[in-house]
């Protein structure tokens, strides 16, 4: 049994230390956490109230209603502790990182943490660049479940988020529907960029590593620019990287 004031401080450390999983909604913010428990793995909502005066949680199964409210002083199901205390937070929906190959971003991370019937669950994708050896892949493109390990990475500084750098560069990072193709979308760069202190995202496509795997033929850079279906992606990542009075939000 895990003391209810122990969950409630783990609430309030889940939203200090992973802002980057932070998704503002209205009044309050919320988060995904992926529970594993032996080989079954589960998907759970934690929300925090912005109420002035002592923070408000709650927690809720991935898609259901219900839940628990947590607080300093009530028990808390078991299923609902282990969820918030050994959860992993999971990067909110849309973001993007890269992997970071030394002088150059080597791979995109995209997450969807929202339900839509293409992705029922929540997921994340690994985009390596076209045309780079396996050996410059993340080390965890293979891995079939998130984990832990990404934190771990991004501590040290090995994946970064991009969501500023793409969202201040509009018309460089465009996203291309090339599903009929490759059997997924993929993202497409049209020139260099480099924040000052971070490896360049450089020219190129970067597509999911299960159909470079698969030898799926890539079209070329110039016909994926040329599509005026492909979106571009800083307005979105604009408004993901700010809060709602257009600050920075921290992650």
């Amino acid at each position: 049994m895990i003391a209810a004031s122990s969950v409630y401080d783990a609430c309030g450390d889940r939203f200090a230390r992973y802002p980057l999983a932070v998704e503002p909604a209205g009044p309050a913010r919320s988060m995904v956490l992926l529970y594993q428990d032996g080989t079954d793995a589960s998907f759970f909502i934690l929300t925090a109230d912005r109420d002035e005066g002592q923070p408000s949680y709650a927690v809720r199964r991935w898609r259901s209603v219900g839940g628990a409210r947590i607080d300093p002083d009530s028990a808390v199901p078991e299923v609902f502790a282990n969820a918030i205390v050994h959860g992993v937070p999971v990067p909110r929906d849309g973001s993007l990182l890269g992997w970071d190959g030394g002088a150059a971003i080597t791979a995109l991370i995209a997450f969807y943490t929202e339900y839509t019937p293409q992705s029922p669950v929540p997921s994340w994708a690994t985009m390596p660049r076209t045309g780079i050896p396996d050996t410059q892949w993340p080390p965890f493109a293979d891995e079939p479940l998130f984990g832990p390990w990404f934190w771990e990475y991004y501590q040290v500084g090995r994946i970064i988020s991009l969501d500023g750098l793409i969202a201040a560069t509009p018309g460089v990072v465009f996203w291309a529907d090339t599903g009929a193709v490759l059997g997924s979308d993929c993202c497409v760069v049209a020139r260099d960029i480099k924040s000052p202190a971070g490896p360049a995202l450089v020219r190129g496509c970067y597509v999911y590593y299960q159909a470079l795997r698969a030898g799926k033929p890539v079209p070329s850079l110039g016909a994926l620019l040329a599509e005026a279906s492909k979106i571009d992606l800083a307005p979105r990542l604009w408004r993901s990287d700010h809060d709602e009075d257009g600050q920075r939000d921290g992650s």
